[in-house]
């Protein structure tokens, strides 16, 4: 978005920052660098840290540049209070427009000094400049995922997350399987399953909305007796009656129908042939066919309601004809009956998915998104909710909800819980635009938005849009003027005029040297009988038109008569927005004919395209290479391009069948040892020249890639070729396009028109939209089988199978109501996308009255009387002659690897290097397991002498179970995950409320037996409560540390240049450290990358430390002993390395003002036996500067 002209008056300098608030911020109008402003307002005027506000938007893109904007917002704010402190002006130079962020964060600034001394703000936006990588910006699911994770003892889940999935389609197709073999084991339940679906594919589509509703309607029936019996004795009577009235009830009709007694108009003769027909048959077969569109003709009332007017009297009477109504009352009844249980089935099923899903996800340890936000929501609704909201509140002190319309009653229930609710002040920004509601497909509800509405008190509107010209703003204006109060369906959503903002003006987009015109609405005629157009030709005659108008603007900037922003106009300027990948496809191809590039983005299956069944052909012809048929489909692929000609040449050319019957062994061998994606690569590679040549070639080669990418993955799990090829099959079978890991990529982007969906547009800008669909309407679609709409109760799904019919008539009124409207804020997001251009497309084209711009275009005249739209009557022309290619620029030369890789380039530890004596090799982490907290705990600490010289009652009565690096591990899980802040009360006790279980886990995880668990609990209590609540040296108690002064396991990795290990022993021997040391294993030269985890890092009173705990058993705790212990176990040389981590760390987040003797407070090993002395088991020092930056100088490879 361009920069923003906001005076120093803008309105949300004066917001209040407390309170429930709703800001609705039209498309354009600065909505993120509103909650910049908001950010940056907290930070200043409330003095809170970064970490304590919460920001969650709706997709991940949005969450990275609104963490960019608040990062440049923050560095602009540090930067003005220094300058402010220096009496200098950072943006002042010759002719420099005025930054309007920086204007308006210069006033929150000034008006802040008026409380606050300049220099603890300062302190505090550089605070906030350092922390910007932390803050807590996250879409909905990580927000959820990190709360889950964060407050598992609260939420009731696993320390080890279960897998995150995107589509959990492929169990909901087992739990289906499942229900259906079930709930269909016996004749009733398999015939009321089939009330409800008819397969079991069904079923599982239907799941996802099942389990997601919060209610089903209609609610199960009461019991009421099975019709069945009365049934089969009304068809038995029926059966006698035939037999003994069958001829005298045939004779008696014949002779009325002879008589004319019954009207032809309303039944045929014909007609009760075929129904004495189906009585027949159904008699001899005993099953009627109720649904045969005749039998009900020789119903006693039918036979009257086809009487002639007069005759009624004259037809034929028969108990017959009274025993079948008898029988058609009889099965109407049993098939309501039959619906209503079905009703109770569906309740049943749902319950019982309910399970099974659940457990089954258990079982798999996999969870999608959904269940992100349910574990939330059902914690917050538990037990635990009152304490988890504190929790959360104590964390958080405000949040903002970015995109607040795209949320659910579930989502919304969750920050109403914890931020507007009954444990604190309400403190929560709510941000949204219900005109931009367009996810209903992905639960999104906008009537969350409009109730939350009703109880929010409601921010200055944003009214200044920054991304249009005005005369594009202008045009829009005017068409939602024409549409009226029911642009949008929804009365309460409405149209806001926005005004303009920013630099845009009319003279960015020029035609002709003149300001081009915002909107073109292009005028198709109607059929050549007058009436509007078919479907088909209709989107055909839509996509010549949008076409045509490309060419013609690319052509009118090739001679220099289109410029934008003083060029001429690109293809790469130009957006294209439809409503189905369908569609895109259409519009590619044609802009292909042109000889205009374009490339389409939509919502399209990977494992749909054409490129995948042809891999499938390839990898099973190099499966059995001996196989003939399988041979010939691969050959005959657009992949491998062999023509008929050259299928056909298979049988009669022995060579050339037996050089492809090779071809495919080689494929087999490549695949084997080198893998799919090696295989799919060098086939693209050999043949990508012919298919560049294709119009969509790049499209099929991106797609290749991807397919060998996945089955490259795959190949991990597969159980061998065989399996993979089996794989491959099942994802075709399954494609499913709402899983986004599935969709396609796009091919490129570079100097192309962009082709992708409404939906996909939503958040993106262009400079000129084309929008060719939406004139063109669909017939009024009906929900199937369910529909979930909003009614006086609230949200609800609502099943037609055993419903009234007053009220699923009712319920798919609203839902056909409720598509409308989304269609109409659909069309709302492709109208507000352009910056400097829109084209669209209406006229008689099928269905077009039906469509949410029918409204807009009702008055033609009256908009052309706008200067800012033009009404292009012309009728269609042939399409042009396609566009030259641009001249191609130089292609440079491709660059050559000059410089040789060290072969022994390693990755190094601290462990790694402790246990390499004089002779011993190194081995590099890749080649060892993951290294664990205590891994550098030794059994013994001492030499064997010392230990004997100066042994303790402890170490006497030690308890060998809970000693030595399997337990100091388990010491470090639980300090990694206990609640500090509980442990601030603890005086050698039992372990406060709520932190017996991260105890009891940490033991577990170490494989501790269950008849351990108590003792090991009573050892771990002691020693975590002692370690949080020992005096530190420079005042305080970890217990006493707030969650965001402080990181737990803070990995690092950090370079290591070419280092002597010589002059590295050197450095280290001339400041005392491993004096005894004489090298590191046989290598003289060490390179590579350093790594580690810090067990804790925290700050106070402004300065870093670091701190290490270590369980090992000591003779002596005092300062001689934990001295003696740290040069023993090399200790000193582990603080180093951690020292240097940080200090590059401090120096990289903290630049210039960083100042190693200020900032850094030293190194603390917390020795977790020793203390419950004064001033014993905490050994505290500061590594000499000069060592460190030594050190430092020698690993960047400076010369000393």
């Amino acid at each position: 978005m361009n920069a923003i002209d906001h005076a120093p008056a803008d309105a949300y300098l004066d917001v209040e920052l407390d309170g429930l608030q709703l800001i609705e911020a039209s498309a354009g109008t600065g909505k993120t660098f509103t909650l910049a402003t908001l950010v940056v307002r907290l930070v200043v005027e409330r003095g809170l840290r970064l970490g304590e506000v919460l920001a969650v938007t709706f997709t991940d893109a949005a969450t990275q540049e609104l963490r960019a904007r608040l990062r440049r917002r923050l560095i602009v704010a540090a930067d003005i209070a220094r300058s402010l402190a220096s009496e200098t002006d950072p943006d002042a130079s010759a002719g420099a427009e005025p930054d309007p962020e920086a204007a308006l964060t210069r006033a929150i600034i000034e008006r802040r000094l008026q409380h606050e001394p300049l220099r603890a703000l300062l302190a505090r936006l550089e605070r906030a400049t350092l922390e910007i990588d932390l803050a807590p910006v996250f879409t909905i699911h990580g927000f959820c995922a990190r709360v889950l994770a964060e407050h598992a003892l609260h939420t009731g889940q696993p320390f080890d997350p279960a897998k995150l999935v995107a589509s959990d389609r492929e169990w909901r197709e087992e739990v289906a399987a499942d229900l259906w073999r079930v709930h269909g084991a016996e004749a009733l339940g398999a015939e009321l399953l089939h009330v409800l679906w008819k397969r079991p594919a069904e079923l599982a589509d239907d799941l996802g909305a099942l389990l997601g509703a919060t209610r089903v309607l209609p609610e199960p029936p009461p019991d009421v007796p099975d019709p069945t019996p009365e049934l089969q004795q009304a068809f038995a009577r029926l059966c006698s009656l035939f037999h003994h009235h069958g001829d005298e009830a045939r004779a008696a009709l014949d002779a009325a129908i002879a008589a004319k007694h019954i009207d032809g108009r309303k039944a045929r003769s014909t007609s009760y042939e075929k129904a004495w027909a189906s009585l027949t048959r159904g008699v001899a077969g005993a099953c009627l066919d109720r649904d045969d569109d005749h039998l009900d003709k020789l119903t006693t009332t039918r036979l009257r309601e086809c009487a002639k007017v007069g005759c009624e009297d004259k037809l034929p009477a028969s108990p017959l004809f009274d025993a079948l109504s008898h029988w058609f009352e009889v099965d109407q009844r049993r098939r309501y009956w039959l619906s209503r249980q079905a009703l109770t089935l569906l309740h049943r099923i749902r319950e019982d998915a309910r399970g099974r899903m659940a457990h089954l996800k258990r079982v798999r340890r996999v969870q999608g998104y959904d269940d992100l936000i349910a574990g939330v929501a059902d914690a917050l609704a538990g037990e635990q909710g009152a304490d988890l909201v504190r929790s959360l509140r104590a964390q958080y002190a405000v949040a903002l909800v970015d995109e607040f319309q795209d949320t659910d009653p579930r989502q919304w229930a969750i920050f109403r819980r914890i931020f507007a609710g009954t444990e604190g002040p309400p403190s929560l920004f709510l941000i949204g635009d219900p005109k931009q509601a367009i996810y209903g497909f992905r639960g999104g509800d906008v009537h969350t938005y409009l109730a939350a509405r009703q109880d929010a008190r409601l921010a200055p509107p944003l009214s200044h849009n920054f991304r249009s010209r005005p005369s594009v703003l202008r045009a829009v204006e005017a068409l939602y003027n024409q549409a009226g109060e029911e642009a949008f369906v929804d009365a309460r959503i409405r149209f806001h005029p926005v005004q303009p903002g920013g630099r845009n003006d009319d003279t960015q987009f020029l035609r002709d040297g003149k300001a081009a015109t915002a909107l073109t609405v292009r005028v198709l005629p109607p059929a050549q009988d007058g009436k509007p157009h078919k479907a088909d030709d209709s989107k055909a005659l839509a996509t010549g038109a949008c076409v045509a108008g490309i060419h013609a603007l690319l052509s009118e900037a090739r001679e220099g008569r289109a410029e934008l922003e003083g060029r001429p106009v690109r293809p790469g300027d130009i957006a294209v927005l439809v409503r189905s990948h369908k569609e895109a496809t259409r519009v590619q191809s044609a802009l292909a004919q042109l000889g205009i590039p374009a490339v389409a983005a939509g919502r399209q299956s990977l494992f749909e395209t054409e490129q995948a069944g042809e891999v499938l052909a390839v990898l099973e012809a190099a499966l059995h290479p001996a196989d003939d048929g399988r041979l010939r489909a691969a050959l005959s692929t657009v992949l491998l391009g062999v023509d008929a000609a050259g299928i056909d040449r298979l049988d009669h050319d022995g060579e050339w069948q037996r050089s492809q019957q090779m071809l495919a062994l080689a494929w087999h061998e490549r695949w084997k040892r080198q893998g799919p994606l090696a295989l799919v690569s060098d086939l693209c590679a050999t043949h990508a020249e012919r298919l560049l040549g294709l119009a969509d070639g790049e499209r099929r080669l991106t797609n290749l890639l991807q397919l060998g990418e996945f089955l490259q993955d795959a190949e991990a799990h597969a159980l061998g070729l065989h399996g993979l090829v089996d794989w491959l099959r099942g994802r075709i079978a399954g494609a499913d396009p709402s899983d986004d890991q599935q969709l396609l990529r796009l091919e490129s982007d570079a100097g192309r028109v962009q082709i992708m969906t409404l939906h996909k547009s939503k958040g993106l800008e262009f400079p000129l939209v084309f929008l060719p669909f939406v004139g063109i309407g669909r017939k009024p679609g009906s929900p199937a089988r369910h529909c979930e709409v909003v009614g006086e109760s609230g949200r609800a799904l609502h099943w037609k199978a055993g419903s009234e019919e007053g009220a699923w008539q009712a319920a798919a009124s609203d839902w056909q109501d409720e598509q409308r409207a989304e269609d109409a804020r659909l069309l709302y997001v492709g109208l507000t996308r352009a910056r400097h251009a829109l084209w669209l497309a209406c006229g008689p084209l099928f269905e077009a009255r039906a469509t949410a711009l029918a409204p807009m275009v009702a008055d033609l005249e009256a908009l052309a009387a706008d200067d800012a739209i033009r009404l292009d009557r012309r009728p269609p022309q042939a399409l042009p002659l396609p566009l030259a290619p641009e001249p191609a620029g130089e292609v440079p030369a491709a660059r050559r690897a000059s410089r040789s890789l060290p072969r022994d380039w390693w990755v190094y530890s601290f462990t790694q290097l402790s246990k390499s004596e004089g002779g011993e090799e190194v081995a590099p982490t890749t080649t060892i397991p993951e290294e664990r907290a205590a891994d550098d705990e030794p059994g013994p600490a001492l030499p064997p002498a010392a230990a004997d010289t100066a042994a303790t009652e402890e170490a006497e009565v030690a308890d060998r179970r809970f000693s030595g690096s399997r337990f100091g591990n388990v010491l470090h899980e639980a300090l990694e995950h206990v609640d500090f802040a509980a442990w601030r009360d603890w005086r050698e006790m039992a372990a406060p409320p709520g932190q017996d279980a991260p105890l009891r886990a940490a033991l577990r995880t170490a494989g501790y037996p269950d008849a351990d668990l108590d003792d090991g609990v009573a050892e771990l209590t002691r020693l975590v409560g002692r370690t949080l609540t020992a005096a530190l040296p420079e005042g305080g108690r970890l217990a006493d540390l707030p969650a965001d002064a402080r990181r737990a396991e803070l990995e690092f990795h950090f370079s290591i240049q070419p280092t002597s290990v010589p002059r590295l022993l050197k450095i280290l021997h001339g400041h005392g450290v491993v004096p005894a040391r004489e090298g590191f294993g046989p290598r003289r030269q060490l390179e590579g990358l350093m790594t580690g985890k810090i067990d804790l890092t925290y700050t106070r009173d402004g300065r870093w430390y670091l701190l290490d705990y270590k369980s090992n058993r000591l003779p002596a705790y005092d300062t001689d002993g934990l001295a003696a212990a740290m040069a023993h176990s090399e200790y000193d040389l582990q603080a180093l390395v951690y020292t240097l981590a940080l200090h590059r760390w401090l120096r990289f987040r903290l630049g210039s003002a960083y100042d190693y003797g200020r900032d850094f407070g030293g190194v603390r090993y917390v020795f977790s036996r020793g203390l419950g002395t004064a001033g014993e088991g905490v050994h505290a020092h500061v590594p000499p500067a000069a060592l460190v930056e030594a050190l430092d100088r020698l690993f960047d490879g400076v010369a000393a």
